[in-house]
């Protein structure tokens, strides 16, 4: 059992398949710690003096054992679900963070980090999406959640996202778009646009031409398309496409 007089948060505490789960904090520096009692196989700690329960620091090893054993503790992916994006920057708001989001039937995606900000935070995507975990152990949330990997650049970035365990990358191509495109006459047009990676994009400017130029009809809205119209967009987007 876990000793009543540790100061335990009530909200974490958990049973599951006879073993039992919550966080304590300490009273001299409220530093938040994980106590298991039962099988603690696996579990990095200190035994309690008057007990088996096993006192564990929030490490990355414990994290990862805690979200083996406790399924709900690992984000999942989401499909078109509702969903909200909270980007805890600093790793301690997410209980905060779902008190907002109980009862409104958004699932959140509680880990959302690029790699921009974690490189000014100085945290990795292993700490950011740790960090929610144990804000949703702490919160006792149990409901399907996310993580995002967000605003991705370069494949070499995705790797320790996906170690980590993240379950939704958002890819970020705003550096192939060419903002410029707007401001090009059509002779500009169909020479940048011949310089295009075509076979990739499984076309030719006179096909996209061919295909997509008269009146389209899109649930009540007509667009007028022309060579101009589809070159502009191609030319703006489609090294942004390639590049995805």
């Amino acid at each position: 059992m876990i000793p009543a007089n540790l100061p335990i948060i009530s909200s974490s505490l958990v049973q599951h398949e006879s073993i039992r789960y919550a966080l304590i904090t300490t009273a001299a520096i409220g530093e938040k710690m994980l106590v298991v009692s039962g099988d603690t196989s696996s579990f990095q700690g200190r035994k309690h003096d008057t007990s088996d329960a096993l006192i564990c620091p929030l490490t990355p090893e414990n994290a990862a054992e805690l979200r083996r054993r406790l399924p709900w503790l690992n984000p999942v992916s989401l499909g078109t679900r509702t969903s909200a994006g909270f980007g805890d920057r600093l790793g301690c708001a997410t209980v905060g963070h779902l008190i907002a989001t109980e009862g409104t039937g958004v699932a959140p995606i509680l880990a959302q980090q690029s790699v921009r900000e974690n490189t000014r935070t100085g945290r990795t995507p292993q700490q950011v999406l740790d960090d929610a975990m144990w804000g949703a152990f702490e919160y006792g949330w149990r409901d399907p959640w996310g993580a995002d990997a967000d605003h991705l650049k370069m494949l070499d970035d995705i790797v320790p996202f996906v170690d980590a365990g993240y379950t939704f990358f958002t890819i970020d191509p705003g550096d192939y778009v060419d903002d410029a495109a707007d401001t090009y006459d059509l002779l500009t047009l169909r020479e940048k646009a011949q310089m295009l990676d075509w076979l990739l994009l499984d076309s030719s400017p006179d096909d996209l031409i061919a295909r997509f130029s008269g009146q389209v009809a899109l649930d009540g809205l007509t667009l007028d398309l022309n060579e101009e119209k589809l070159l502009r967009a191609a030319v703006k987007y489609g090294a942004a496409i390639v590049h995805t």
